[in-house]
């Protein structure tokens, strides 16, 4: 780790552009998400986040490469970062990243990854092994197979191209049909499902379902899909996602209850907290387990639903995850809590920000031995907060400067609005009044038209946290804005790389 450890050293001449390189890809590994924001719109997110990973990649791309594995980058960063590595030639000093971040993801963003690699025409060597490793030697492919039979049909042209892939459907569907098939079939088939298959007479009758061979087939849920086409009960062991697909193709008689009463034992932990309320309208018993979903979730989850004691007794614990890896339990601090209308987010996902607010407040609470909260706008909705008003930040920042805290963490987006400007004057009123007590903001959006965050104040040190589990790449963020030298360690663990040279 040669490079990153010269260019962050305390004599080197680019040292101050190295800091500033790794700081905006850390900006951008954990708050992008890839979408308009209330004040900017997709395509300006989209081009901070293409920047801050080119330029990342050409400081220390071993470096870079790790940063994208870590616990705090976003699904979102991981997929770029895979993209950047693969449409780039291999170096030495990959080694399993690509995988890891891949392994990373869901299994619907891994298979949206493998569609980027599609709109982008890379196609490589390196991208067909991934797509061909990745699928057909998952242990969950004949499952994957009917709930995401499209994506994975688009998944494997890619990496067959449709030449190779019409050849495999006409080899399996004469295979399915009884056929004896010729030696040089055989290698086809050896070559290009076998060799990557966990189970290959599995694999081979799954890629014949996906790429639309006719059949027959003899795998359990192959059989079912065919038959709930005709008879939707007989779909019982589907996904929920599925059998709905083939209720409003086949069966627009049937109501969707009836899709949940027969699929309701096996949904997704992200399906039972979304269909929870429909459940209890069609009177179908679906049980979640709160403990299967992060703070932010749990919280969009309760500014649907409403806030229950189990929804809370959740998020407490969830708070004291969060705060286990802090540093904070002899210090009194004060959060500076942005709940400003600018907090409802952008229409594809409207209150995150204002949820990933809540979050972390909880996990900071949680981890001090005394904590004051301070909002600026917002209406109290018990534990909850519905964002509303201007940005008075100043006003904010006055009153947690009484509370006599050690340590004042602002967790905002950075507008400042009534009046802007002011927060950084009475930041500065303050420090020449010999007032010393350390300010720090905690952003849960990025900015584009800042390269990256918007702070209260010019000097202000400020990081990225997207959820809760991200507060130690803010840390090293936060770090690297004022001793470079000492975030190196910690970026190193964080990457799960060794300091050498």
């Amino acid at each position: 780790m040669t490079e990153i450890l010269r260019a962050l050293s305390a004599d080197h001449p680019a040292r101050a552009e190295a800091a500033a390189t790794v700081v905006r890809f850390l900006d951008v590994a954990v708050a992008a998400t890839g979408r308009a924001s209330f004040y900017n719109t997709r395509d300006e997110q989209l081009a901070l986040e293409q920047d801050a990973h080119r330029a990342m990649v050409a400081l220390d791309r071993r470096l870079y490469a790790g940063l994208v594995c870590s616990p705090g980058a976003t699904d979102r960063s991981r997929q770029l970062g895979v993209l950047h590595l693969l449409d780039t030639p291999a170096h030495e000093d990959d080694g399993t990243a690509v995988y890891d971040a891949v392994a990373a993801l869901t299994v619907p963003r891994r298979l949206k990854l493998f569609g980027l690699l599609a709109e982008r025409r890379v196609n490589n060597a390196r991208v067909r092994r991934l797509i061909l490793r990745t699928v057909l030697g998952s242990a969950s492919l004949e499952l994957w197979s009917v709930r995401y039979r499209d994506k994975l049909a688009d998944a494997l042209r890619h990496a067959w191209g449709l030449r190779m892939s019409g050849i495999l459907r006409s080899i399996l569907t004469r295979l399915l049909a009884g056929a004896r098939l010729d030696a040089k079939e055989q290698r086809i088939l050896a070559r290009e499902i076998d060799r990557w298959a966990a189970d290959p007479a599995l694999a081979r009758e799954c890629v014949a379902f996906v790429l639309g061979a006719d059949g027959p087939y003899t795998l359990p849920l192959p059989v079912a899909y065919r038959a709930a086409r005709t008879d939707l009960a007989a779909g019982a062991a589907l996904p929920f996602e599925t059998l709905e697909g083939l209720r409003g193709r086949f069966h627009p008689n049937e109501k969707p209850a009836r899709v949940l009463e027969l699929t309701a034992e096996r949904l997704t932990a992200g399906q039972r907290l979304a269909r929870q309320r429909h459940a209890e309208r069609a009177g179908v018993e679906v049980e979640v387990d709160l403990d299967r979903y992060d703070a932010v979730r749990l919280y969009l989850y309760a500014f649907a639903t409403g806030m229950t004691d189990d929804l809370a007794a959740a998020l407490d614990r969830r708070a004291a995850a969060g705060a286990a890896g802090l540093d904070l339990a002899d210090r009194r601090i004060a959060l500076v809590l942005d709940g400003s209308a600018s907090m409802r987010g952008g229409l594809d996902q409207p209150l995150r920000p204002i949820a990933t607010v809540l979050a972390l407040r909880d996990a900071l609470r949680a981890a001090a031995a005394e904590c004051h909260d301070v909002w600026i706008g917002g209406v109290p909705d018990g534990r909850l907060v519905r964002p509303a008003g201007a940005t008075s930040a100043a006003e904010a920042l006055v009153a947690a400067l009484r509370t006599g805290a050690e340590l004042i963490v602002v967790i905002g987006d950075g507008y400042e609005n009534a009046p802007a400007g002011r927060f950084a004057q009475v930041l500065d009123a303050a420090h020449t009044l010999g007032i010393a007590v350390p300010v720090v903001q905690l952003s849960p959006v990025l900015a584009a038209e800042a390269t990256g965050l918007r702070g209260y104040a010019p000097d202000l040190p400020l990081a990225p946290v997207h959820r809760p589990e991200a507060l130690e790449l803010a840390w090293c963020r936060l770090m690297l804005t004022i001793d470079p030298a000492a975030a190196v360690p910690a970026l190193l663990r964080l990457a799960h790389l060794e300091v050498t040279g």
